[in-house]
């Protein structure tokens, strides 16, 4: 272990000085500012995201409310997977109507209602495939770039300890826009029965 450099009288001084100018140190504000990138780019995202999605739980609401339940549409799907798929959507979307609509048993109007809803999920995801991979990530990777390069030395300036620097750093490779998918994908279509 490295014996910690003492600092004279001035330099100490010094040091309280300039680190009073911050409320937190600089490898503080570092990771800061690399999260709210990353905390800026999905928010924008998600917010072009939930913009594109309204034709989509407009139609998921009207598709549940003509079904009552989703097992109603079951005979209308490929299996059993599907109907978890549409509840599963409708957990994760949380439409709603803004008028009454009644539940039918006819066939005709069931299928009709489902084929909307898948045509406007294709879209949806024809759009945001487009989207994402207009994405410009090159904030976030600059942010990621400048925090694995000074996090360590800016944080053996304020600690003045090499070990306790390098204590839970974590090198963080560049964001991709298979992250972003990850983080916010395309949304499942039910495979409609043939």
């Amino acid at each position: 272990m490295q014996p910690i450099p003492s600092l004279s009288l001035d330099e100490d001084r010094l040091l309280k000085l300039a680190m009073g100018h911050y409320d937190v140190p600089a490898y503080v504000r570092r990771a800061r500012r690399m999260q709210e990138a990353l905390d800026d780019l999905l928010s924008a995202c998600n917010e072009k995201r939930d913009e594109w999605l309204g034709m989509v739980r407009t139609r998921l609401a009207t598709l549940h409310a003509l079904a009552g339940d989703w097992a109603a549409l079951r005979p209308h799907l490929a299996d059993n997977r599907e109907v978890e798929t549409l509840a599963e959507l409708h957990g994760l979307l949380q439409p709603g109507l803004r008028s009454f609509v009644e539940t039918t048993n006819s066939p005709r109007l069931l299928r009709f209602a489902l084929r909307e809803l898948c045509e406007s999920l294709h879209r949806f995801n024809q759009r945001w495939r487009s989207f994402v991979a207009k994405v410009d990530l090159s904030p976030i990777n600059e942010s990621r770039e400048g925090y694995n390069r000074y996090y360590v030395l800016e944080k053996e300036c304020a600690t003045r300890s090499a070990t306790a620097a390098r204590h839970g750093f974590k090198r963080l490779e560049p964001f991709t826009l298979s992250d972003l998918v990850k983080l916010l994908p395309e949304l499942p279509v039910p495979q409609l029965a043939s």
